[in-house]
């Protein structure tokens, strides 16, 4: 069947024309190689997700949602006889589709030798593993940066971003303690590792879990402050939107409101919990706070 040029398909006397109401601006709008998870309700107005309801268009629409604009050019009309039905660019409506999303899960472990870092490396993994365990389910992804000892200390990506509970469980033995503590450039590597995941997982939403004393003894850069490039990445976590939990394993004390994790949380905007508190659960509740702005 051929279709002439410029010609406009009508259904009674409702006039619509496909190109207008329906543009095509490419297969990317349509199909998404990643696929819904189960953790958190996201709105998209791309074309995926269950189509929840509609609204006034602003600009030009890619999601025409039809039942919705069908009405309003009907409501223009309600009254006038023998009038027929015209879609005008006032009554065209969009598609707003909701999908739960999974998440990324990005764990930086201060793994520097303490008096508390067996129960800190303990219960890390633990969460981790907790995490794994209905991964598959949900769809998520968790990924481990840590310390690693050499002769210029910085930070290792010791599990790339996966849901394999056999493959995280071997790696997460092999964790070894070191005598420093470059939390600035465990952090980068784990901001490293969500920007790049962000193209693989394109729906997934990226979280950040660091458990640290907040205490840092080494610099990216040897010239500059530990303490300065901490707090600059803390703020570009909170400019990105990223949801930041940051665990102190530090007995909380009288200075625990002064501490740096805490401050590390306030310039981030995410969340403070103390090594006691940690658990999927209380993870899962923080990042739900803080995409629900709470």
């Amino acid at each position: 069947m051929s279709i002439a040029p410029g010609f406009i398909p009508e259904i009674g006397d409702t006039k619509i024309n496909p190109r207008k109401a329906f543009p095509l601006t490419g297969f990317r709008t349509c199909f998404i190689r990643t696929a819904a998870g189960r953790r958190y309700e996201t709105i998209f107005s791309r074309r995926r997700g269950k189509y929840s309801r509609a609204k006034l268009s602003s600009g030009a629409v890619s999601d025409v949602a039809l039942d919705a604009t069908l009405r309003a050019a009907a409501g223009r009309l309600a009254g006038r006889r023998g009038d027929s039905l015209e879609i005008q660019p006032q009554d065209l409506r969009e598609k707003i589709r909701r999908h739960r999303s999974p998440y990324l899960m990005v764990f930086v472990l201060d793994n520097s030798w303490s008096v508390h870092v067996d129960k800190t490396l303990e219960v890390t993994k633990g969460v981790i593993l907790s995490f794994l365990k209905d991964a598959k389910i949900h769809k998520d992804k968790v990924s481990l940066v840590a310390f690693r000892h050499s002769r210029k200390p910085d930070a290792t990506v010791c599990l790339p971003p996966t849901n394999s509970y056999p493959r995280a469980s071997g790696l997460l033995r092999t964790i070894p303690l070191t005598g420093s503590t470059p939390l600035p450039d465990a952090l980068l590597k784990a901001y490293r590792v969500i920007d790049q995941a962000r193209i693989q997982y394109q729906n997934a939403i990226p979280v950040m879990v660091i458990v640290t004393d907040g205490l840092p003894n080494a610099s990216i850069q040897s010239q500059n402050d530990p303490y300065a490039e901490l707090r600059l990445l803390c703020r570009r976590l909170g400019r990105e939107g990223i949801p930041t939990v940051i665990v102190d394993t530090e007995p909380q004390g009288i200075d625990s409101i002064r501490s740096v994790c805490r401050e590390m949380a306030a310039l981030s905007g995410g969340r403070y919990l103390s090594l006691s508190d940690l658990s999927a659960e209380s993870i899962e509740t923080a990042v739900a706070s803080i995409l629900a702005g709470g």
